[in-house]
């Protein structure tokens, strides 16, 4: 588009009036530099007077914005013109400006084209009145809230949304019509908001088109043997109420389907969990069902993996008293013919080796000695006979070493003996 010259018959004013604002002296200034054929220096006046920092009221902006489409023209910028026009018309859509077409019949043409496009886009059509409805291309799903997994809220969504002439959902626009739960509203939206659409089209052009969507919402699945891991974590860190909500998740057949072995995993781990919270009661059913599921298991055949047969066998070898597996020794074995058996009474507390926690294993240690006629363990007797690990051979020569007995006997009389004691470490 070549420049062009025009008759400015729009009335020009280039007095200042008393109290007028600085937008819109700047635009009666812009307005005299045009007169003068001095377009570039209007365009410089009218950016300012477009600048955020004028404070211009939208009155003014668009006053600004027609003459930015005017001095546009006059550069032989159409696309520049359209640009002013349509910003304009979208922010008054009653505008009309007079003597325009005394300008160039061609602006006055410009100028009403925008302005029907400026309407269109104010427009809002439903997906039947168009020729081509917004598609969606793409988007996350509906994040699945953590709290409704134990009430297992599931069904359809029924979101709305004004898509825009990009193809982009307009957000005082997204409302949800109807959910099986009131947590699904926040999700809903946020899934609408991030979405990506075609943009609908109506006899050729882009319009502003409502569209509603309904999404089938389901509790995800989730992996019972992960759950179960993440809560043994949680009680390294000594958070059990952590780890008994995981436990609750692994356990619910809905959420997890879990395997009998990963449910044997996580009830021998809850009833650790609720007996270091306290909850003895609550200990003591999940651990005699743990234990219970798994001599079922093994009875069956069951092949279960070799980490989870320890912690069964800890946990069942831990007695009537059902403290937590690392708590307590099984019986120790001694050499020899006797009587009597010697009985352990008393043990100090089995740390778990700090090197050893990353890698979250139990295991057995079997630590023989010489038990003196006393119960007490001579100190230069002991020595490592079976180990998965020598990280766990010093606590566990410790922890025999400070142990209590009553002594073997033989016709009687408590006698010295040669023992094996097994020490189970669990990283609890």
């Amino acid at each position: 588009m070549k420049p062009a010259r025009l008759a400015l018959s729009l009335a020009l004013c280039a007095a200042r009036l008393p109290g007028q604002s600085r937008a819109a002296q700047l635009v009666d200034s812009a307005r005299v530099q045009l007169a003068a054929n001095h377009a570039d220096s209007a365009a410089a006046l009218l950016r300012v007077a477009l600048d955020s920092s004028t404070g211009a009221t939208t009155g003014e902006r668009v006053n600004a914005l027609v003459w930015e489409g005017i001095v546009q023209f006059v550069k032989g910028d159409e696309a520049g013109t359209r640009a002013a026009f349509l910003e304009a018309c979208t922010l008054d859509g009653g505008l009309d400006v007079k003597g325009l077409d005394q300008m160039s019949h061609q602006l006055s043409q410009i100028f009403q084209e925008e302005k029907a496009a400026a309407i269109r886009r104010k427009a809002v059509y439903v997906s039947g009145d168009v020729d081509d409805p917004p598609r969606r291309l793409s988007g996350p799903p509906i994040a699945y809230p953590p709290i409704l997994l134990r009430r297992h809220a599931q069904g359809f969504v029924e979101v709305t949304a004004v898509i825009d002439t990009t193809g982009r959902p307009e957000a005082s626009s997204v409302e949800v019509l109807s959910t099986p739960d009131s947590a699904l509203i926040g999700p809903a939206k946020q899934m609408m908001l991030a979405t990506q659409f075609t943009p609908g089209h109506r006899k050729g052009a882009a319009v502003r088109v409502m569209v509603q969507m309904n999404v089938d919402v389901r509790p995800p699945r989730m992996d019972a043997t992960e759950l179960t891991g993440r809560a043994r974590a949680e009680l390294a860190a000594g958070n059990a109420d952590s780890a008994q909500r995981l436990l609750d998740i692994a356990l619910d057949t809905v959420l997890t389907h879990p395997t009998d072995g990963e449910r044997l995993y996580a009830l021998l781990v809850r009833g650790i969990a609720a007996s270091r919270a306290g909850l003895d009661s609550a200990a003591r059913v999940n651990l005699d069902s743990g234990v219970a599921l798994y001599k079922n298991l093994t009875a069956r055949g069951v092949d279960l993996a070799p980490f989870l047969r320890r912690l069964a066998d800890s946990v069942r070898l831990a007695g009537r008293g059902r403290k937590p597996p690392g708590s307590t020794m099984p019986a120790p074995t001694a050499f020899g013919t006797l009587s009597e058996q010697p009985v352990l009474v008393s043990h100090p507390t089995i740390h778990y080796p700090p090197e050893m926690q990353a890698l979250r294993i139990a295991a057995t240690v079997v630590v023989q000695a010489t038990l003196e006629a006393s119960g007490h363990v001579d100190p230069l007797s002991l020595k490592i006979v079976k180990t998965p690990n020598h990280a766990f051979d010093q606590e566990a020569l410790r922890v025999v070493r400070e142990s209590e007995y009553i002594p073997a006997k033989n016709a009687g009389r408590a006698v010295r003996v040669v023992i094996r004691q097994p020490i189970s470490f669990v990283n609890y």
